[in-house]
């Protein structure tokens, strides 16, 4: 039996069976739901022992590679795989800027997780607020003279539609505008062999345009409305729009040896990106038995942002510590530098003294001097 209390909007459910009568709110209620769910999958499966299938380690990736010289920017790095990500690059003698929205917890973590706290320095980032981020970016221009790795790790999942202080729908600025931002205004200290990694998803997949958006995308497309929007619908745009994002960077940074990548840490990896939703937690936790873990999720991550394997290469898709294709429509370079004309535009609104240039791919082939890099894209374009 259960009862609603309009006003305060608690729930008086009784269990007959046991007796007993219990009170909370909904976020409660989900909750005692959710430990539900849990206690049944560990009577069902306790007597099972389960055999690691699904790839190596984060350790056991950079278990070889010093990196006692080398600088690592990292947002989202307070929790899940952005968390083992930091721990496994501190205990390698990296230098970590762990970029978080609560710098308190971050410090609490890094105190209880890293080994060498003297070689961690933190930044607040909030991601729902441009002027947060140039605040940020302001900070470590100051602080900082080089960024050998860039992992732009940071994502939110299964929100109810909102806006951020700027305007935008949440899950699009925090997991690309906001990060995307974040790079282009410390694209002045980048080391000359730097890595950028964002995090990436195979959910990217189940974006469909018709020709008419690939040609001419809006901001619609990408912030949704209220009225079109899903979060599984938002996170995958998100998600499309950072491969966009990497391959208009890899035109852009063609003259250097920086390089940017993108890796996929796995699916339905049980970290804090489902707690907004009782169902996505029920969800991901019926499916741990056939997942990884975090400390394999955060493999392809490291092994992208470190392995010598990658030097000199750019524009890679990676999943399971192997390159991957992505879809058709995330390589579409016409479609990458519509997003950039997007990107800018949305940016350079609400940030009065932002600009940056567009490099177009006819200004990257003749001072490069080589062979056109897609011959197509370059009479396609016409931005």
């Amino acid at each position: 039996m259960a009862k609603i209390h309009e006003t305060l909007r608690l729930f008086h459910v009784v269990n007959p069976r046991r007796h007993s009568t219990f009170y909370g709110t909904d976020r409660v209620l989900n909750k005692l739901k959710y430990n539900k769910l849990q206690e049944w999958v560990g009577n069902r499966f306790k007597n099972f022992e389960f055999v690691r299938i699904l790839g190596p380690t984060a350790e056991e990736v950079i278990k070889d590679v010093d990196l006692s010289n080398k600088t690592c920017l990292i947002t989202g790095a307070n929790s899940g795989i952005g968390l083992e990500i930091t721990r496994c690059l501190n205990a390698h003698d990296c230098k970590l800027l762990m970029a978080c929205r609560n710098s308190y917890e971050a410090s609490v973590v890094a105190k209880n997780v890293c080994e060498k706290k003297e070689n961690i320095k933190l930044y607040e980032l909030n991601l729902a607020s441009l002027a947060s981020v140039k605040k940020c970016s302001d900070m470590i221009l100051k602080n900082e003279k080089k960024l050998d790795i860039v992992i732009l790790n940071a994502a939110t999942f299964g929100l109810p539609w909102t806006l951020t202080e700027d305007g935008l729908e949440t899950t699009f600025q925090v997991n690309y505008l906001a990060q995307f931002f974040l790079i282009m205004t410390l694209e002045g200290i980048l080391a000359p062999d730097a890595r950028v990694v964002f995090t990436g998803s195979e959910s990217h997949r189940n974006i469909k345009w018709p020709i008419e958006k690939i040609i001419s995308p809006t901001l619609e497309d990408i912030s949704l409305p209220r009225e079109q929007y899903t979060s599984i619908k938002a996170y995958n745009i998100s998600k499309l729009c950072c491969l966009l994002a990497m391959h208009y960077l890899g035109y852009r940074w063609l003259n250097t040896n920086i390089s940017v990548l993108t890796a996929h840490p796995g699916t339905f990896v049980k970290t804090r990106l489902s707690r907004n939703w009782w169902v996505y937690e029920m969800l991901y936790t019926a499916m741990l038995p056939f997942s990884k873990n975090v400390e394999q999720a955060a493999s392809t991550v490291i092994y992208s942002a470190i392995s010598p394997e990658l030097a000199g290469l750019s524009t890679i898709y990676l999943k399971d510590c192997q390159r991957c294709n992505e879809s058709s429509m995330a390589r579409d370079t016409q479609l990458s530098f519509k997003l950039q004309d997007l990107t800018r535009d949305v940016i350079r609104d609400r940030i009065l003294d932002y600009d940056y240039s567009i490099v177009k791919p006819e200004e990257i082939q003749k001072d490069v001097g080589k062979e056109p890099v897609e011959e197509t894209f370059a009479s396609n374009y016409t931005g």
